[in-house]
């Protein structure tokens, strides 16, 4: 939703690859036989990583770094235990060696392009390339400490295919289908036992080592130091103290189910480290269970009150609390930080106000609200399960841009899309015990396997991951705020094409309608969510997943509906397009193209208001159906150029007049806004919300205020900050911004 989708532009490299991959299933079972030498190999692949990283060293604002899903297919559920192996000269070409295994052992240092790639060999010296996808950033995680050479990895069930490049390679799609073993491991040759293992060192030992390696910020060589330390048969004692710095290396690596393990929670004992509490709290936080962390926190209050870090750690978990129990949030603060941040990852809460997800009668399930909501009530206030951050001004952050596409499906990712699914696939590894809250949201026709672990790690079906993404991604700007005041500037829709993008779990339940009940603002990463209209008890909610303009053919509308969330839409605005003889259509195109030609031809001073007002009354003719029913989207815009024209000129009953036609073309049905002025202004119902609907109450408010009608210019400011706060999310900038509208009093 709100994100770019459209990848015509890149048609040519998708046709393409569609290509590579028919020729690929043509050679399917293929043992190939003309495979390279070891040396040439190897001398192409130091090639390639020279070329690669002179790219590097390029320019990157304007790069495209493409890179294609295969066919779907999905992860090994075997343990490794169970699997047999299989050497690099038996493997097929296109081919996912169901019951196999590869031992494999790296050969050269990595190079990163989309993916990580080096040269392995086996146990016969066999040697052939490895491709891993969805790994961490080099940000993140080097790149070395993923696989360097001499590194050992079983690879399950090894998919062996042709690569872009015309060679043979493996390929890894999946995190559990990759396993590092150790040298010592039973399963490791020998000969390939070169360097000093953890076998035959004292646990305390490693444990040094790993304190040290956390030292040096090497968290994830830490973690394998501990790990092998807690092999070497180490005392009750001395295996708790492991695993509590253990737990701090897991933390600084984002694995917060792991950490919370290792730091001793739920059951501390009587005496409780004060490091195991700590840490405790503050895996409980980043999994978002701040009950339990303020738990914690005050226990490590209570038992350390000499602990300065602490009370500053209670209060925040306990403003957490408060804005995950009560919505009290405070918006203010929020945009400040936002503008602060790059990314604009904000340290809050949910708040899931009245609102609760519901099956429904033919729609799958919803999102319903629990009582009666006003126009501008908080629904809920949603921080994202996962976030990209595509920086909108160039210079800062921005790194080229990636491209994922899927030949099998015809989608693709663009931008902050592309990043999404490899950090989705990351937390969803990490932290397996919120994955259901993604793994749980509409996926089309993709079936996911069952199983959920393996061999004590989690599996995770990198391409349920894709589907998921591509019905469920919202775009979204650094701040609707800012992007209010650029559209009420005029500054243009310059939009970030590959913008930012995000998950809302509880937001991806919301339905689609044309005519939506419910509006979705950002400050970073925080999606707001409220009534754009009065709902009664038990209302379905409703966004607007591809805003239609009322010009566009309803044909085209539909087929983007189709084409990115696989319905159609029959709310009233649709089927009364359907609805519309094309001979109606046709006079409508008529008559917009002449009002475009009077539009273009003079400036606001000079334009025939007689004419226009006459084309207007034509128009609004072509439409059978009441406003307030199928509002005219097409109208509101001439119709409040008119406003304008007649507020500068002052001629305010005149204003008044256009701005009841502006709303009434959006669908609202107000009073008070008739010549007699003779009853008090009220919207009686709202319609569709765009960000000029607040410029119309503000310039109702002038026109009231003008004419002595001072209780009526009250009202009209009123709804106007109630419409500011549906578009923006808030309203404490409500003063500041409306200070710079076009508004001539």
């Amino acid at each position: 939703m709100d994100v770019d989708t459209d990848l015509r532009e890149f048609f040519g490299m998708i046709n393409r690859q569609k290509q590579v991959l028919l020729d690929a299933k043509s050679r399917k079972g293929e043992c190939p036989r003309d495979r390279k030498s070891r040396d040439e190999m190897y001398l192409r692949f130091v090639v390639g990583c020279m070329a690669s990283s002179a790219k590097r060293q390029e320019p990157q604002e304007n790069m495209i770094h493409s890179s294609f899903m295969p066919a779907a297919y999905p992860p090994c559920t075997s343990s490794v235990s169970s699997l047999q192996s299989i050497m690099i000269k038996d493997l097929c070409l296109e081919i996912h060696h169901r019951g196999k295994l590869l031992l494999l052992r790296a050969i050269t240092p990595p190079d990163r392009l989309t993916g990580i790639i080096c040269l392995v060999e086996d146990e016969d010296e066999g040697v052939a390339t490895l491709q891993i996808y969805q790994q961490d950033e080099e940000t993140v995680r080097k790149a070395t400490q993923i696989v360097d050479v001499g590194t050992i990895l079983l690879v399950k069930e090894p998919y062996f295919k042709t690569m872009a490049n015309g060679e043979y390679g493996l390929r890894v799609d999946h995190l559990s289908d990759l396993v590092e073993v150790d040298e010592d491991a039973a399963i490791v040759p020998q000969t390939w036992r070169l360097r000093r293992s953890g076998k035959g060192i004292s646990a305390d030992s490693l444990k040094l080592e790993g304190n040290a390696a956390i030292g040096q910020g090497d968290c994830w060589l830490a973690i394998k130091k501990y790990t092998n330390a807690l092999k070497q048969q180490p005392t009750q004692q001395e295996a708790e103290i492991i695993k509590r710095n253990r737990s701090l290396a897991l933390l600084r690596t984002g694995q917060y189910d792991a950490a919370l393990s290792n730091s001793g929670f739920p059951s501390f004992g009587f005496s409780p480290p004060e490091k195991s509490l700590f840490r405790a709290s503050e895996a409980l936080y980043h999994l978002g269970k701040f009950a339990e962390c303020c738990q914690v926190l005050e226990q490590l209050c209570v038992k350390y009150p000499a602990n300065s870090e602490a009370p500053t750690s209670l209060a925040r978990a306990r403003r957490r609390l408060a804005e995950h129990s009560n919505g009290n949030i405070d918006f203010a603060s929020l945009q400040t930080r936002a503008k602060r941040l790059y990314p604009p990852r904000m340290d809050h809460a949910t708040y899931l106000g009245p609102v609760e997800i519901r099956d429904t009668n033919d729609l799958g399930r919803g999102v319903f609200v629990t009582k009666a909501v006003e126009a501008g009530e908080l629904l809920f206030c949603e921080k994202a399960f996962s976030y990209a951050y595509v920086s909108e001004q160039y210079g800062r952050g921005n790194a080229g841009t990636k491209l994922l596409m899927n030949p099998e499906t015809g989608r693709g990712f663009l931008g902050g899309q592309a990043d999404l699914l490899q950090m989705i696939v990351q937390k969803l590894f990490k932290c397996p015990s919120i994955a259901s809250s993604f793994t749980n949201l509409y996926h089309g026709s993709y079936m996911p396997i069952k199983a959920h672990e393996v061999d004590g790690e989690s599996i995770v079906d990198t391409f349920l991951a894709e589907r998921i993404i591509s019905f469920n991604v919202f775009g979204c700007p650094h701040s609707s705020l800012q992007t209010h005041r650029d559209t009420m500037a005029n500054k243009g829709s310059n939009k970030h094409k590959q913008h930012s993008c995000g998950i809302w779990t509880t937001a991806s339940y919301i339905n689609h309608s044309c005519l939506n009940n419910c509006h979705r603002t950002f400050i970073g990463d925080i999606m707001i969510v409220r009534a754009t209209k009065d709902l009664n008890v038990n209302t379905e909610l409703r966004f607007c997943y591809q805003l239609p303009t009322g010009k566009e053919d309803i044909g085209e509308h539909q087929e983007t509906l189709q084409k990115g969330w696989e319905f159609t839409c029959t709310c009233t605005l649709c089927k009364s397009l359907e609805e519309t003889p094309t001979s109606t259509f046709a006079t409508r195109r008529k008559l917009f193209t002449q009002l475009s030609r009077i539009c273009a031809g003079h400036t606001m001073n000079s334009i025939p208001m007689r004419k226009v007002e006459r084309l207007l009354k034509s128009l609004s003719e072509t439409y059978d159906r009441p406003a307030s029913e199928v509002p005219r989207l097409a109208l509101w815009d001439p119709q409040l150029m008119l406003a304008r024209i007649y507020l500068a000129k002052k001629e305010h009953v005149k204003t008044l007049d256009a701005l009841g036609k502006t709303l009434e073309a959006l669908g609202f049905v107000c009073v008070g806004l008739e010549a007699a002025l003779s009853t008090r202004f009220r919207v009686v119902k709202w319609g569709s919300l765009i960000d000029h609907v607040v410029e119309m109450f503000r310039s109702a408010h002038a026109a009231f205020r003008a004419l002595g009608a001072i209780e009526d210019a009250s009202i009209a400011d009123g709804y106007a900050r109630t419409a500011y706060r549906i578009l923006v999310g808030e309203d404490s900038s409500y003063e500041a911004t409306v200070a710079g509208y076009p508004v001539v009093g």
